[in-house]
């Protein structure tokens, strides 16, 4: 299981992939990730990747999307 730094660190990689330069929230989103005090908003970012973008995610971000949806979802 991830760390809650670890976890951070992850979805915010996943915003960086499939967000910058496509969302107008891009900013917002890596404020809220990286804001230790607020819950992670791992279904927000999802809506986010779905809207902006086709994604075909491999199959080692599946298996983090699932502990992610598991730890915050």
């Amino acid at each position: 299981m991830l760390t809650d730094l670890e976890a951070r660190v992850a979805l915010k990689e996943l915003i960086e992939k499939y967000l910058k330069g496509r969302d107008p929230d891009y900013d917002r989103l890596i404020e809220i990730v990286q804001d230790p005090s607020r819950q992670i908003p791992i279904r927000g970012v999802l809506e986010d990747i779905r809207r902006y973008n086709k994604v075909q995610y491999t199959q080692q971000e599946l298996e983090l999307i699932d502990d992610l949806l598991y730890m915050y979802g």
